[in-house]
């Protein structure tokens, strides 16, 4: 009788040899199913370790590199096990959310934004990592997923935004707004955190700050930074206002911020 160890040895051979997880280039898996026998060899591992979960976390655990083959064949065998099995496999290895979440993403396990969910709270000092990753598979998905992981995440809401405005220069408004709406009581330090990547762009740095105080505009202690921010960057006193009033502060109160700061 083969013993389990010779014969998860033979799998381990198998992912590499066996078309169905080869590549089709350095970029993308071919998305098929793996072979029988890495089927039953996983099934055994779950029978002996009692569950999906902590299957996947032994094999991960022992044999690391080989975390994206375990985890395709976890979603294929047990497709419906999928949140124990993204939940397990980024506590087991984080630095392969990358690969994770692009597993997940190919075989549609389930909505993009779930699968950032479960990542996210599985693992939450990768948080920004994850999330760079689903944007990056899911891209038809980016603000909802932004927004997911802030939400869930609230306390690296700086660092989601930091690591997506160096990724995606392009959407820098967008993940402001989106971050700020979601979390608007850590506003003023997202826009500290975005504003040191684009400080050389005075054009784009004063929009970010006239966008935030449209945003916070009835968080008084973000504001007072704010108006602050914006004679630190000599933008006008009317756009200030204008952008508050239509934030939805009285006219009043950001009379005196305005007073006190100019």
């Amino acid at each position: 009788m083969v013993s389990t160890k010779r014969l998860g040895a033979a799998i381990l051979l198998t992912l590499f040899v066996n078309p169905s997880l080869a590549m089709t280039d350095s970029h993308k898996s071919v998305v098929q199913e793996p072979n029988k026998n890495s089927v039953v060899f996983f099934k055994r591992q779950v029978h002996s370790n009692n569950s999906v979960e902590n299957a996947v976390k032994t094999l991960l655990s022992r044999y690391p590199e080989k975390t994206a083959e375990f985890v395709k064949i976890a979603f294929y065998t047990y497709p419906d096990r999928y949140k124990e099995i993204i939940q397990a496999s980024v506590k087991a290895q984080p630095s392969f959310v990358d690969d994770i979440i692009k597993i997940a993403n190919e075989l549609d396990v389930s909505d993009p934004t779930e699968i950032i969910s479960i990542a996210v709270n599985a693992e939450p000092s990768y948080a920004e990592i994850a999330t760079k990753a689903a944007c990056k598979y899911s891209p038809e998905h980016f603000n909802e997923i932004v927004r997911t992981a802030v939400k869930n995440e609230p306390d690296s809401a700086d660092q989601i935004a930091q690591k997506l405005v160096t990724a995606y220069p392009n959407k820098t408004m967008d993940i402001l707004i989106t971050t700020i709406k979601e979390v608007p009581y850590v506003g003023k330090y997202i826009l500290d955190a975005l504003l040191a990547i684009v400080q050389e762009d005075d054009g784009t740095s004063e929009e970010m700050i006239i966008l935030t105080i449209e945003q916070l505009a009835e968080y008084p202690d973000a504001m007072d930074r704010l108006v602050k921010l914006a004679k630190e960057y000599n933008i006008e006193q009317t756009r200030v206002k204008d952008s508050a009033l239509k934030g939805g502060i009285d006219e009043q109160s950001i009379a005196v911020m305005i007073k006190s700061h100019y």
